[in-house]
């Protein structure tokens, strides 16, 4: 009985798998391949949701970026027909004043016409021989304008030289008037 408990210490067979363990394992993989393949499914769906979102809101600003482009052609050429109808303004003014300011020159010219019919109705008046009404647009006339600008010796804004020969007349006319009497 010794021998046989006397056995020497060599090598001892390996144990052979068993049939069950080896089909756990393999279902273990797989499981665990299927679960890497079912996390890089989900991870690809996510990241294609994202890239989706993110071309839509590029195309988006794409969108805005080329209104806000074609809005600014459109005040550009706004722009360009307002400048146009600016010059032709000036040029149509054919004022020196109209180069720098071209409510100015219009404002001067509608003095102009103001002048030239208070200077038409004091002429109706002499004409007609009524001097006092004649005398009173004179006077409000000079009050309004101002006898250097009306006569051209005013540093600014003088009227043309047709006004002020016009009006020296008038004034002639009427200080010849107001002497008589």
């Amino acid at each position: 009985m010794d021998e046989q408990k006397k056995t020497p210490d060599g090598p001892k067979p390996e144990k052979k798998l068993s049939r069950t363990t080896l089909t756990f394992y393999i279902i273990g993989l797989f499981t665990v391949a299927l679960a890497l393949i079912l996390i890089s499914y989900i991870a690809q769906a996510r990241a294609d949701r994202q890239l989706d979102t993110l071309t839509n809101q590029l195309t988006e600003q794409q969108t805005v970026a080329q209104g806000a482009t074609q809005k600014m052609e459109d005040l550009q050429k706004q722009f360009d027909a307002q400048s146009k109808a600016l010059d032709g303004v000036r040029s149509a003014l054919d004022s020196e004043l109209a180069h720098t300011d071209v409510v100015a020159a219009a404002t001067l010219r509608m003095e102009e016409r103001d002048v030239y019919a208070g200077l038409a109705r004091i002429s109706a008046q002499l004409l007609s021989e009524n001097t006092e009404d004649a005398v009173r647009e004179y006077d409000a006339l000079v009050e309004k304008y101002g006898a250097e600008r009306l006569l051209g010796r005013a540093a600014e804004n003088s009227f043309g030289s047709d006004i002020n020969k016009l009006f020296e007349a008038v004034q002639k006319q009427i200080e010849d008037l107001t002497t008589e009497e």
